[in-house]
Parts: structure tokens; sequence; C-alpha cells
């Protein structure tokens, strides 16, 4: 997954925020705005969309030569991959817990069929962002899954949608959002009726979406430090699991897999890793 976001992440370089379990923080609170020089780069900075008529991918979530079993590099030999399954988790109020600050707006819907991904993504403008224990991460896509990856307590929610945001030193933060069968939801019916032909993006001038209406109403989360789900499955990567789903119609989640489905990877370990949870 690496080469779909054009980025390579690091541990060691990840920006770290308070871990109650650990004790473990920043040696310095980030300031409240990106300094001048850094907001340039935020603004230059864009994940490539993946759009390519050669539909061709690398690998593939299906059991078989190009399967998740055998995916190489950090994804057979990371001790941090995701996902995993929320078993137990230390429950902490906020503060000391980081709060999600949304400072999201309405943008031009611009849409990509990754067919090389298998992915159906959304794209947003630069100063769409999040702030997290003061710091910003722009929302740069946000990605489909079927069914959902992230599991709690050994249940995976049918679908998810997963918020993909960058920080201007190119660290990655992932907000998993769960979707439950429910009602039709107004965003989602938007999005489908404008997905692209295989291998393409679109921009719809003028048709507005806000990210916002895909958040439940509840912030509530769990956080744990993992990976990227895809090759090249690269750690480092700060997840938040939203505790609350929204929802999707059966017939939007049935519409989704004529293009897409089983976009998950298996669950893998944990181990030692300290699971927070917001009260």
């Amino acid at each position: 997954m690496a080469d779909k976001y054009g980025v390579a992440i690091c541990l060691l370089g990840f920006a770290t925020w308070c871990l109650p379990t650990t004790g473990a923080c920043q040696a310095a609170e980030p300031p409240e705005q990106p300094a001048q020089h850094q907001h340039q780069h935020q603004m230059q900075m864009n994940m490539p969309s993946g759009a390519s008529d050669k539909c061709e991918p690398k690998f593939s979530y299906k059991a078989g030569l190009r399967g998740p079993g055998s995916w190489g590099g950090i994804c057979k030999t990371g001790q941090a991959q995701s996902p995993v399954d929320i078993t137990k988790t230390d429950k902490m109020p906020s503060p000391p817990l980081a709060q999600l600050e949304f400072h999201y707006r309405p943008a031009d819907l611009d849409m990509v069929n990754d067919c090389n991904h298998d992915l159906i993504k959304v794209r947003f403008p630069e100063d769409v962002y999040v702030k997290v224990s003061r710091k910003p991460y722009r929302l740069s896509e946000i990605d489909f899954h079927q069914p959902g990856e992230n599991a709690v307590k050994g249940k995976r929610s049918p679908m998810s949608l997963q918020l993909v945001h960058l920080s201007p030193e190119a660290n990655l933060l992932i907000i998993e959002i769960p979707v439950v069968v429910g009602k039709e939801n107004p965003v989602i019916k938007t999005f489908w009726e404008h997905i692209p032909k295989p291998g393409k993006e679109h921009v719809t001038q003028g048709l507005k979406v806000d990210a916002m209406d895909l958040l439940p109403a509840n912030h509530s989360y769990y956080s744990y430090r993992g990976s990227l789900t895809n090759p090249t499955c690269n750690e480092g990567v700060l997840w938040f699991v939203m505790k609350h789903p929204i929802e999707m119609s059966a017939a939007q989640i049935a519409e989704y897999k004529k293009h897409y489905h089983n976009t998950a990877r298996p669950l893998q370990p944990l181990r030692q890793r300290p699971v927070s949870e917001s009260m």
C-alpha cells in the first residue's frame, strides 16, 4: 500500500502523543497552527489518486498466489500490523487521552475507482483536516472496505469507511468508521451515483460533499498503533476506530459489492500493543 499512498512511513519518525499505558509523550507540544513552511509543504503534498487504466493489481485479498498469505516484506515480518481484533482496552478520559478535533468542510466531489487496489475512494483538498493533540492531519481520502477491517471482540462490521489523513511530515492517521445495515445514507447515495469507471477519477464541480456528514454523532474511539492494511504494510500508522457506527441500507452495501467485495485483510496479532479507549 506504500505505492498507493506514495509515502514512506517510519515508526521512529512518527509524531508521538501521550500514551496513558506507557506514560510516553512527545518532547514538546506542537504549535496550535503549523508553521508557514509546514503549511506550504502540506498544501503541496497529495497522495496519488491510484487511477490507472491498467487494472493490473499486484496483490489480492483472495487466497492464492497474490493473496494475503503471499504478501512479503513487512507484511510478513512486521510486529505491529493491522487490522486487529480489539478485545481488551485501557479506558481513559479526555484529557489526558487525545481529542479528535474535526475541521472538515464541504468540497467538490472527487471520486476514484482504483481498480489496481480494489478500492473506491473519495479525495479531498488540503484544507480539510483533523487535529489530534493540536497537531493537524489533512484528510486525503476516504476508502471503503467490505467487511470492516478492525474487529471488536471478534466481530467485524458489514462495511467500514477509512478516513486517511496525512501530517505535514508525511505521517499517517486513519479513522475507521464501522457501517451497519439500517436506513439509506444520503451522502453514500451521492457517492454511489458518481462512481467512475474502473481506473478513472472524476471531479464533479459544484457538487459538494462534507465528510462531517459521515461521522457518527458520538466521537468516542479505540486507538492503537499499527500499519497500512495492504502491501507494503508499512508500520507507524496511528489508528482510531470509532466505537459507534453509521448506517447504510442493505441496497447500498449490495451496490458497493457490485464493484468490490471481501476487501478486508485478515486480522493480525495484537501482541502486547496497548489499545486506548475513550470514555
